[in-house]
């Protein structure tokens, strides 16, 4: 499942190219991820790919790395063998399958009356967790010169819980049009968006923040490696100083065929770095100890020949978060290990008795789930479960610690929001929960 790439607050399912004998190879049509040998592309390079016969689809210009189809069977073993390519691997075809959310039902809830933030105060326990109730608005909201990236399935421009603080979206998918970047493909990425800076019936971390969309799935549910990673260096370059990825892959680092994968995702996260935007990551919702090979297998059902490489919490100076529960316990669902688990957050669940034995969805709490906004069309207000919901509040908290401490390096914020987290498991770093639960008002004083 995880050569698959996962949406991973909802379980994004993804899946790869399979491989098939030479002569059955003829005349087909497929797609490649190409990293040239140089950290830049230029148009002597885009030659030499459209020379061999490829079409340029996309193109992550900043770190080298081209989206090509081809015809070519023997494309693939051509340019692993030239001199000006690093590595060429398949494409990953990506294909979001939203899982794991509800529209809220207004109708069930009488006491609503429409207010400033009435649905925070009924329903956001997440929210409060981290912000201390909301004490941390006081020391810092944010501002409109803080800029976060929220790098996923698009934002609904139109919510009037956030539409104050979207200053601009962007596409990164072949065929995109401009109406695209103010649009969600689903409703992950405006879920994510209210997280951190909803500012109306709910509220997000950072109320005051900055938004810019970089919408990553087109109409059909699908998106494109390279487009990421374009969005990645793209929301670099536009001056983000956080941005979060509630997206990812598992690859293996000896792989051929993954080294392409893993390579460019370092570039994207140097280059970010470099520019001062740091990125958070979710670390994805197969239960499983990423540094346990054998248990990864089991979970994932697959039999790797190597070390795993998770994209993107495996890189260093991406921030990892784990998901925890309304109860400070890890959540049934949340991947984690030593090295891919930097800090926690609350991700939401079903309450402490879901999952049972019986299987028995009445013993569900459903308001241990996490409220944030969804597009106008589904509701407006939706749940939804997963540690694509831990994360930006990791990414809210980066950007106001920026906001309060604008002479701090990514790297710097990164150490101090670990530094600040109030510890939970275990004394001092863990598995579970890296260094404690991300604690907003503690990293604003």
């Amino acid at each position: 499942m995880k050569k698959f790439l996962l949406l991973l607050a909802v379980l994004l399912v993804a899946f790869g190219s399979g491989q098939f004998p030479a002569a059955a190879q003829e005349s087909v049509e497929r797609d490649y991820i190409v990293v040239l040998k140089s950290a830049h592309t230029d148009s002597a390079s885009l030659q030499l790919l459209k020379d061999s016969g490829a079409e340029i689809l996309m193109d992550a210009s900043q770190i080298g790395v081209v989206n090509v189809r081809s015809h070519n069977p023997a494309f693939l073993e051509e340019l692993q063998g030239n001199s000006n390519i690093l590595a060429v691997s398949e494409d990953i075809e990506i294909r979001s399958s939203e899982e794991e959310g509800a529209a809220l039902s207004l109708n069930n809830s009488a006491a609503i009356l429409q207010d400033s933030a009435d649905l925070y105060k009924l329903y956001q326990w997440d929210i409060k967790r981290v912000t201390e109730d909301g004490k941390s608005w006081a020391i810092n909201p944010g501002s409109k010169e803080t800029l976060v990236a929220v790098i996923d399935t698009g934002v609904d421009f139109s919510h009037p819980d956030l539409k104050e603080n979207l200053v601009f979206g962007k596409a990164f998918f072949p065929g995109a049009q401009p109406e695209d970047a103010v649009k969600d493909a689903g409703s992950h990425g405006t879920h994510v968006a209210g997280t951190i800076a909803a500012n109306g019936r709910v509220m997000g971390v950072g109320p005051e923040l900055a938004i810019a969309s970089s919408r990553v799935s087109n109409n059909h549910g699908r998106m494109n490696w390279t487009g990421i990673l374009s969005a990645i260096t793209t929301a670099a370059d536009d001056g983000a100083v956080s941005a979060n990825l509630s997206l990812g892959t598992y690859s293996i680092m000896n792989d051929k065929q993954d080294r392409a994968l893993h390579l460019s995702s370092q570039r994207a996260v140097q280059y970010a770095l470099k520019k001062g935007m740091l990125i958070i990551g979710a670390n994805g919702n197969n239960g499983m100890d990423l540094g346990k090979r054998m248990e990864t297998e089991k979970r994932i059902g697959k039999v790797y020949d190597g070390p795993l490489f998770d994209t993107f919490t495996s890189i260093p100076g991406v921030i990892g978060v784990s998901s925890t529960t309304n109860r400070d316990t890890l959540a049934y669902y949340s991947n984690y290990g030593s090295s891919n688990v930097n800090i926690s957050s609350p991700g939401g669940d079903y309450g402490p008795n879901w999952p049972n034995e019986e299987g028995d969805t009445a013993k569900r709490d459903l308001e241990a789930r996490t409220l944030s906004t969804i597009p106008v069309s589904q509701g407006s207000y939706g749940w939804k479960i997963g540690t694509s919901m831990a994360a930006p509040k990791v990414t809210a908290a980066a950007a106001l610690v920026k906001s309060q401490y604008p002479h701090l390096t990514a790297q710097q914020i990164s150490t101090h929001l670990q530094r600040t987290a109030e510890d939970l498991g275990k004394p001092g770093h863990d598995e579970y929960y890296g260094h404690g639960l991300v604690n907003v008002f503690n990293a604003l004083q």
